[in-house]
C-alpha cells in the first residue's frame, strides 16, 4: 500500500512538474478585427498585412507577431492592438490603432565615408536604409480602394554585388494585396535610369511575395534594366550596334521578426536569395590617325559586344537585442557567392571568375525618445562598425571594391511621419 501511495505521489509531482514547464496559452476567438484611426491607408490592407483572420482563434504570442508585421510596414509609423469584449460570451473584437505616415515619404541613408588616404569613398552597408538594395527612395504613395496601392518616386539601388550595376532611377507602379484571399500581394513597377544615362528606356520590374508562414515570405523578382536604347548608329561611316541592358531573376526566402522597416531595435533578420543575372553591352572604341599635306586622316572603328552570365546566391543575417527601452545592439554577418562567365567578342574566348563578399556587422543605438513617445516615430544616435571582404579576381565588371575595409561610423537616426534620414560620417582602413 505504501509503494502504491509513494507512486501516486511521484506520478502527480511529476505531472504538476510538466504542466508548469509547458503551460497551456490562452486563445482568444477574434469574432472581428476593426482598424481605428486609418485616414489614407486602407484598413483592409492593414488586416491582410497582419495575417489575420476573423472567426479564428490566436495567442498572446500570435498578436504580438501580428503586431510586429504592422510596424515593419513602411507606410505606417506604429500599430497597437488591444481587445474588446464581442457579442458572444468568450469572443472578442481585435482593434488595431495606427499611426500613419503621410503620402509623400523619404528614405535616405547619408553617411560618407573618409578613407585612409582622405578622400570621401561611397562604401555599401548592409544596415542601410530603404531594404537590402536600396540606399535612398523620395516620392507619393497613394491607397486605392480596398487592396491596392500606387507609387510614383526615385529609388537608387546599391546592392553588394561586383556583377550587377547600381543606378538611380525614376518609378512608377502598382501594389495589389491579398491576390485571391491568399495574403500575397504583387507589384508591377516601370522605371528609368536617370544620371548620366540619356538613352536610357522604360523598363519593367515586378515583384511577387508570397507568405509562407506568419514571419517567413518568399519574394520572386524579375528586373529589367535597359541602361542604354537598343539602337544601329554611323560611327564615322560604320553603321555599329549600341546596347546596354540587364536582367535580374531573384528569389528570396526571408524570416523576419524585427519591429520597424527601417530602424529595428529588436527582432531577427535571415535571408537567403538565389539570383541568376544577365548583361549586354555592345558600343565602339574610335582611334584617329592624322593625315599629311595630301592624305586624309584615317579614322579606324572597332565595333565589340559583351554578354555576362552570372549566377550567385546572398546570405544576411542580423539579431538586435534591446538592453532597455532606450539602448539596443545589434550583430549580424552577410554573405554572398556569384559565378560569372563573360562572352565578348574582343577576348575570342570565355573567360569565368567567381566573385565573393563578407561582411560582419556590430552596433548600438540610443533613442533620445522614451518608449511612449516612440509611437510617434524615434530619434537615435547610433554606432556601427564593420568588416568586409571581397574576392573577385582581377575580371571585375563594373566595380573597383577594395579587398579588405573595416569601417566604423557614427550618425543620427530620425523617422516621423514625413520619412526616415541617417546622418553621420565615419572612417574606413
Amino acid at each position: 500500500m505504501t509503494r502504491i501511495l509513494l507512486t501516486a505521489v511521484i506520478a502527480a509531482v511529476l505531472t504538476l512538474s510538466a504542466a508548469a514547464q509547458d503551460p497551456v496559452e490562452p486563445k482568444f476567438f477574434i469574432e472581428r478585427v476593426e482598424v481605428r484611426n486609418a485616414k489614407r491607408v486602407s484598413p483592409d490592407v492593414v488586416i491582410y498585412e497582419s495575417r489575420l483572420r476573423e472567426g479564428n482563434e490566436y495567442t498572446e504570442a500570435d498578436l504580438s507577431d501580428a503586431a510586429a508585421r504592422l510596424n515593419r510596414l513602411p507606410f505606417l509609423l506604429s500599430a497597437e492592438f488591444s481587445l474588446d469584449k464581442g457579442v458572444e460570451r468568450g469572443q472578442y473584437v481585435l482593434v488595431i490603432s495606427i499611426k500613419e505616415t503621410r503620402p509623400f515619404f523619404f528614405v535616405i541613408d547619408a553617411r560618407p565615408i573618409l578613407s585612409s588616404n582622405n578622400n570621401i569613398v561611397d562604401l555599401d552597408y548592409t544596415d542601410r536604409l530603404g531594404g537590402a538594395d536600396n540606399n535612398a527612395a523620395l516620392g507619393f504613395r497613394w491607397f486605392v480602394g480596398r487592396r491596392g496601392m500606387t507609387h510614383l518616386g526615385l529609388i537608387t539601388r546599391d546592392d553588394n554585388r561586383e556583377y550587377t550595376r547600381d543606378y538611380s532611377a525614376l518609378v512608377a507602379g502598382y501594389t495589389q494585396y491579398d491576390i485571391f484571399g491568399t495574403r500575397a500581394f504583387a507589384t508591377i513597377n516601370l522605371k528609368r535610369p536617370i544620371g548620366g544615362v540619356s538613352t536610357a528606356v522604360v523598363s519593367p520590374q515586378v515583384v511577387a511575395g508570397i507568405p509562407v508562414s506568419p514571419n517567413q515570405t518568399v519574394t520572386v523578382t524579375y528586373d529589367e534594366t535597359r541602361f542604354g536604347s537598343p539602337d544601329e548608329v554611323d560611327a564615322f561611316g560604320t553603321m555599329v550596334e549600341e546596347r546596354d541592358e540587364e536582367r535580374l531573376v531573384s528569389a528570396r526566402w526571408s524570416y523576419n521578426t524585427t519591429n520597424d522597416p527601417f530602424v529595428p531595435t529588436t527582432g531577427t533578420l535571415f535571408s537567403v536569395t538565389p539570383v541568376v543575372a544577365w548583361r549586354d553591352i555592345a558600343d565602339y572604341n574610335y582611334y584617329g590617325v592624322a593625315g599629311g599635306p595630301n592624305v586624309p586622316p584615317v579614322v579606324r572603328v572597332d565595333a565589340y559586344s559583351l554578354h555576362m552570365n552570372s549566377r550567385g546566391v546572398d546570405l544576411s543575417a542580423a539579431h538586435w537585442y534591446e538592453l532597455n527601452e532606450r539602448d539596443s545592439v545589434v550583430g549580424g554577418v552577410e554573405g554572398g557567392w556569384a559565378d560569372v562567365i563573360v562572352r565578348s567578342n574582343n577576348l575570342r574566348h570565355l573567360a569565368s571568375y567567381d566573385s565573393t563578399y563578407w561582411v560582419v556587422h556590430g552596433g548600438y543605438s540610443h533613442s533620445l525618445w522614451d518608449r511612449n513617445r516612440q509611437k510617434h516615430g524615434d530619434s537615435r544616435l547610433e554606432a556601427t562598425l564593420r568588416y568586409t571582404n571581397r574576392n573577385g579576381g582581377e575580371r571585375r565588371q563594373f566595380f573597383s571594391y577594395q579587398q579588405d575595409v573595416i569601417q566604423a561610423s557614427a550618425s543620427w537616426v530620425r523617422r516621423s511621419s514625413w520619412g526616415t534620414f541617417r546622418l553621420g560620417a565615419g572612417y574606413a582602413w
